[in-house]
């Protein structure tokens, strides 16, 4: 994949991985467009390179993908990659009905599995007129080893990386399709997470190596492991040798 010439939006594009992607990306020449729902993080970003073209749009929310589908259009921007990065991550024990919060947790699978499908989906159209075009899900080994503090993260990232094995299969020769498998990294979302975690430098030079590689999977870090793992075990087994880690128990 030529990594400079493109034309790429990155949703979650204000912080953590996104916002290393997109300043890493214009750095090489791209036209680079975020969006994300918090403007005031999206003007951070901005703030990293003035090159880079910002759009608020919650996309836990049909209609905002629409509408920004239609300005990305109507402003003239012929995006040929897009980077479904945005995701919200929330813990969970559930073993306490009584805390569990169905609003709060329709929330986290419209964004992490609903939005990158219908925005997918939407700009597909567009992404299949351009030279080159590609579509980037970033998914997690959560979504292959379900983890017990995270269920509904894990559900979305799931349901994520099966949409994107089928996308691949059907768009094959037409549209080049990728999953990304980061480790945790240091980002505000898994600033309670407390185990080893990865420099956000560290994993975007990582998803760019594989991305030049032309890797349809790239598996960064501890993910690698997890991979690995799945090869050799049963999937029972794996799924038991990673949550008995004591950074694996719900509180």
């Amino acid at each position: 994949m030529q990594l400079s010439g493109n034309t790429i939006l990155i949703t979650g594009g204000g912080s953590g991985i996104g916002q290393g992607l997109a300043v890493a990306l214009a750095e090489r020449d791209n036209t680079v467009i975020i969006c994300g729902r918090r403007q005031a993080a999206l003007d951070e970003t901005v703030a990293l390179n003035s090159t880079i073209h910002s759009y608020r749009c919650d996309l836990s929310k049909s209609d905002e993908i629409d509408h920004l589908v239609r300005q990305l259009s109507y402003d003239g921007h012929a995006v040929n990659v897009l980077i479904n990065n945005a995701a919200i991550l929330n813990h969970y024990h559930l073993g306490k009905p009584e805390r569990f919060d169905r609003a709060v947790a329709d929330t986290e699978i419209r964004a992490n599995l609903q939005a990158p499908v219908e925005l997918s989906m939407a700009l597909l159209p567009l992404l299949q007129q351009q030279p080159s075009p590609c579509i980037i899900n970033v998914g997690s080994p959560g979504g292959i080893v379900a983890v017990s503090t995270s269920p509904m993260y894990s559900a979305s990232k799931a349901g994520l990386h099966a949409f994107t094995q089928v996308l691949r299969l059907h768009l094959k020769g037409s549209v080049r399709v990728v999953e990304v498998f980061p480790p945790t990294v240091e980002t505000a979302m898994t600033s309670d997470i407390h185990r080893a975690k990865v420099g956000v430098h560290s994993c975007v030079k990582a998803i760019l190596k594989g991305l030049e590689q032309n890797r349809d999977e790239i598996w960064i870090g501890e993910g690698r492991i997890v991979r690995w793992l799945m090869n050799l075990l049963p999937p029972g087994w794996v799924f038991k040798l990673v949550n008995s880690q004591p950074s694996m128990h719900p509180k």
